[in-house]
């Protein structure tokens, strides 16, 4: 699933890029990230040069998965001195391990991980590396990892602003009715509802889970958060807690967003405790990682009336199987892992190109992760 979600990208990816024959178009790839743009996606840039890094040793071959040659080329003209081996798709075989210095793909792309053993460097298009870090080798050898964190951020959000709004205003249920050519305005289950004046609480507080705030504030919404690290956050979130706030804060809130990474900590951490602490009249979005809800305790949180409603992008199990009872809950949304798309791939290449050059040049790269944490 994952395999054909990636090549349906690549193919899209080929669509939208077709055009970049021209320097001028070229040029935009190839524009060096501001400050300001760090700042304003959330990126995060890596206390440490490059060349510090355990195992960091210079570029010679890349090879670069889901590249259409169109990109390949400006990958080229970027680093001229660095042989890039570009495929479109998502191959899950035939790289010889040690042949290549780095590799770039997507976290699901497995099978050409497990071959490329030995990369000094990985960047993954995703923002999550979940997969990528259970990975035997790299979880042991440590290569220097970097996301794309930050490139899908504003898709996302809007996706989960988009699954809070038809909850409020109970469109899933009216869009029953249409389909069943129904005209039924008592239709909903529960009252419509306005967001202004409720309180979102966000689940992590990277790039995504930033965007997303910003956006709830936007709407006249009182924001809170919690995030693993530290109690700072943006001005426009009212309060920031720590990992064991969660239940606490939980119970303030109307809407839940989770945008956590998956992780051994965060794995079904959004357990039974946590739905019993939310109100009745609220409801959960999770755009993170379908592995970070405990599917069997929102179900029996559901059908106990202990929340009011889902939004899933992800699930848990994933993709979800066609007889699941998730399907049929009349007050869960699920859209099939979609969040993401409309991304700008303009703003992933860039981000890749500036790691690239920053790779090459030593300097601190954009958006590391710690494997151990998964983050």
């Amino acid at each position: 699933m994952h395999q054909k979600l990636h090549q349906s990208l690549a193919i899209l990816f080929i669509a939208a890029l077709a055009g970049v024959a021209n320097a001028q178009e070229k040029a935009a790839f190839l524009e060096p990230f501001s400050a300001d743009e760090i700042e304003a996606y959330g990126i995060r840039v890596s206390d440490k040069p490059s060349r510090e890094l355990p195992g960091y040793r210079p570029l010679k071959r890349m090879l670069v998965l889901g590249t259409p040659p169109a990109i390949a080329a400006v990958l080229r003209e970027a680093a001229p001195d660095v042989e890039f081996v570009a495929m479109n798709g998502f191959p899950e075989s035939g790289f010889p391990p040690g042949q290549y210095e780095a590799v770039v793909g997507g976290n699901s792309t497995r099978g050409a991980f497990l071959a490329a053993e030995g990369a000094a460097w990985i960047h993954a298009y995703s923002a999550g590396v979940d997969k990528l870090v259970a990975i035997d080798w790299i979880a042991k050898q440590q290569p220097i990892v970097t996301t794309s964190s930050g490139t899908a951020a504003t898709a996302i959000a809007e996706h989960a602003i988009t699954l809070m709004m038809m909850h409020a205003r109970q469109t899933h249920r009216f869009r029953d009715s249409q389909l069943a050519s129904r005209w039924d305005r008592g239709a909903s289950g529960n009252d419509p509802w306005q967001v202004g004046g409720k309180t979102m609480l966000v689940l992590g507080l990277g790039s995504i889970g930033t965007q997303i705030a910003q956006r709830a504030d936007a709407l006249g919404m009182r924001v809170i958060a919690v995030r693993n690290s530290r109690r700072e956050g943006p001005e426009y979130i009212d309060y920031v807690g720590l990992s064991d706030e969660m239940l606490g804060l939980a119970a303030q809130a109307d809407v839940v967003v989770n945008a956590l990474p998956l992780t051994p900590v965060t794995q079904g951490v959004i357990d039974r405790d946590f739905f019993k602490a939310m109100k009745p009249t609220a409801i959960i979005i999770n755009i993170g990682r379908g592995g970070t809800i405990n599917t069997r305790d929102l179900m029996d949180a559901m059908n106990d009336n202990e929340i009011a409603g889902a939004g899933l992008d992800v699930t848990d199990p994933e993709p979800l199987p066609a007889d699941h009872p998730l399907w049929s809950m009349p007050d869960v949304i699920i859209t099939p892992h979609v969040a993401g798309r409309g991304m700008s791939y303009e703003l992933r290449i860039r981000l890749l190109i500036e790691n690239i050059r920053r790779y090459q040049a030593g300097e601190p790269l954009l958006n590391p992760i710690d494997i151990e944490k998964g983050y």
